[in-house]
């Protein structure tokens, strides 16, 4: 039986990133041929990571089925083959297919935005939230405060590994939405618009209208500085340590990866300079609530992952602590928005859709 909800939930989604994809691209910012590039890697990166996860799927099917003791093992084909029947009947392999397109779709247009139409914005707003984070931490600038309570080149290193993992579960959730059970229409239609909305309405509208370049780009984009060269130097005398052990701080060759992509005439992965509000603690925050809908467990270790990320993010210089507070509360307003719309999206729509579904 044809799984109506599926295709609705997938086509609001295409309507909204298609709008989104077709704006950047018809930018004039951007170069088509560069943009179409970037499009194919992350589509190939999206099906690679599909089919990563698809391998867990499997291996977790096969336990699920595995055989009494002294029986026979059945088929990782046969069961694979089931499940792909599964996706056809149920929703014409929608659900499947849009979770690895929406992926390569909306990083691209987010990427390509960033980089050629965000820049153009300059960076006005971070004397604002350099001054906000002043108050937030009792009169001294959050880098500060994070590394006079625990600051040393070993939690540095902790902290940017903790930080730069979060690339696993903001690419691998997406890829799970496809191998959930119809039983999970509107979890996954909950997190996929959540997760679109972080990127289009977050990451791009409200820092197209609050453009800011973060704590570690204050000094080169903005003005001089002394706190912010301080962080730096500090951040540097603690890469020196880590190197001497066979380590490294890779915030920072991240952050000169940006400033050189700045100069680039094409589009590079994941560049781009933004800090306000941080798609990086918002989605955090997006993996702690889902989380929860599975386990308690879950959801309590991927809550204390978004605070080390938020604390991160602040301790490494990336982002004030303001970033992280708004992108969580909007958020949370994302998600619940996101479940209404799942609700008004699964209610049939045409007298139709009721025989349909019998």
């Amino acid at each position: 039986m044809t799984d109506f909800r599926e295709a609705r939930a997938a086509l609001w989604g295409f309507l909204v990133l298609g709008f989104f994809f077709c704006a950047v691209l018809g930018s004039g910012y951007v170069n088509p041929s560069d943009f179409w590039l970037l499009f194919r890697t992350y589509l190939g990166m999206g099906f690679a990571l599909w089919f990563a996860v698809g391998i867990f799927a499997t291996a977790g099917m096969l336990w699920k089925h595995r055989p009494e003791k002294g029986g026979t093992a059945p088929s990782p084909f046969v069961l694979i083959r089931g499940w792909f029947e599964t996706q056809w009947d149920e929703n014409r392999l929608t659900r499947t297919l849009w979770p690895p397109i929406l992926f390569a779709m909306l990083l691209t247009s987010f990427n390509a935005f960033k980089q050629k139409i965000l820049a153009t914005q300059g960076f006005a707003f971070d004397p604002v939230f350099a001054e906000a984070d002043r108050y937030l931490f009792f009169g001294e600038d959050g880098w500060r405060f994070f590394h006079d309570l625990f600051g040393s080149p070993t939690a540095t290193g902790l902290i940017d590994a903790s930080y730069h993992a979060w690339f696993v579960p903001m690419s691998v959730g997406v890829m799970v939405c496809a191998f959930l059970g119809a039983s999970h229409y509107r979890l996954r239609t909950q997190y996929l618009l959540t997760y679109l909305f972080v990127w289009i309405g977050l990451g791009s509208v409200m820092a197209f209208l609050m453009p800011s370049a973060g704590p570690c780009f204050y000094n080169l984009l903005v003005s001089p500085q002394e706190s912010y060269a301080e962080m730096m130097a500090v951040l540097n005398a603690h890469n020196a340590a880590l190197e001497a052990s066979g380590g490294h701080v890779q915030a920072l060759s991240n952050m000169q990866g940006l400033l050189n992509a700045r100069e680039a005439d094409g589009l590079v992965i994941g560049g781009g300079i933004s800090a306000m509000p941080s798609v990086h603690n918002g989605l955090s925050v997006l993996f702690a609530i889902a989380a929860f809908r599975f386990s308690r467990v879950a959801g309590y270790a991927l809550s204390a992952y978004a605070v080390l990320i938020w604390v991160g993010s602040v301790y490494l210089g990336w982002h004030y602590g303001l970033d992280g507070i708004v992108s969580a509360v909007l958020v949370i307003g994302f998600w619940k928005l996101s479940g209404r719309l799942a609700d008004a999206i699964a209610r049939p729509v045409h007298p139709w859709s009721k025989l349909a579904a019998a």
